[in-house]
C-alpha cells in the first residue's frame, strides 16, 4: 500500500507461522509508528477473513 507520505508491505515469512511487515514513512520515525500500527490492523483483519 502506497500514500504520498509513506508505505508498507507484508508478506508470509516462509519458514515461520508469522507475517513480516516493511514500512517507510517520508514524514519521520513518530509517523512511522503510525503507519506500522495501521499496517498491523489492516493484515490482521485480512488474515482474520
Amino acid at each position: 500500500m502506497t500514500t504520498q507520505n509513506a508505505w508498507f508491505a507484508a508478506r508470509p515469512s516462509g519458514t515461520e507461522d508469522v507475517y513480516k511487515i516493511y514500512a517507510e514513512s517520508f514524514l519521520g520515525p513518530d509517523h512511522l509508528k503510525s503507519v506500522q500500527a495501521e499496517a498491523r490492523e489492516v493484515v490482521g483483519g485480512a488474515l482474520k477473513g
